[in-house]
């Protein structure tokens, strides 16, 4: 059984509890913050070498960003669907979704990743109530770009169109 004295605490505790975690600040993501998170994830997943890392965090070279839909690319980060890449010829290219100022890398560099980031693209676009139409474009620009550009960069197209079935006349 608690005393008066200690229910007087344990309430003080918990309204300085409640009264902190009130008052925290939500980072507001930019171009600029995430921009340093992509280029962590993308030295990770082997695309920049630890050499070339002071070139990108200098400035000496890019990774851009831009939203899928309308290429939104200044300013604050909306909620939404991005691009991302590196500035030079046979990069791959990857997506990141921004919500509630948390992001989420879609890794489209496998396919492994590709069918993650299907789910996670159709989660989202469920949560926003965004229409058929935005959502099938979300995830064939998605797999469009895991078969022509990530599958094989310095090809630049799909080797399967190339040296595989491309034609609908014999498919059921």
């Amino acid at each position: 059984m608690m005393t008066k004295r200690q229910n007087v605490i344990m309430i003080m505790l918990v309204f300085l509890i409640c009264l902190n975690s009130s008052c925290q600040t939500v980072k507001t993501l930019t171009f600029d913050s995430l921009r340093k998170e992509l280029i962590l994830f993308l030295v990770k997943n082997k695309d920049i070498n630890n050499s070339e890392v002071e070139d990108y965090y200098s400035g000496k070279r890019q990774v851009s960003i831009n939203g899928v839909q309308n290429d939104y690319h200044e300013g604050y980060l909306k909620d939404g669907i991005y691009s991302f890449y590196q500035t030079r010829t046979h990069s791959k290219v990857y997506f990141v979704i921004i919500e509630k100022s948390n992001f989420t890398i879609l890794d489209l560099s496998n396919r492994e990743g590709l069918d993650v980031a299907i789910k996670t693209t159709l989660d989202f676009c469920e949560r926003r109530e965004y229409c058929e139409e935005i959502t099938n474009d979300y995830i064939s620009r998605m797999i469009r770009l895991f078969y022509r550009k990530n599958k094989n960069p310095t090809v630049g197209t799909d080797t399967n169109c190339l040296y595989g079935v491309n034609s609908k006349k014999d498919l059921p």
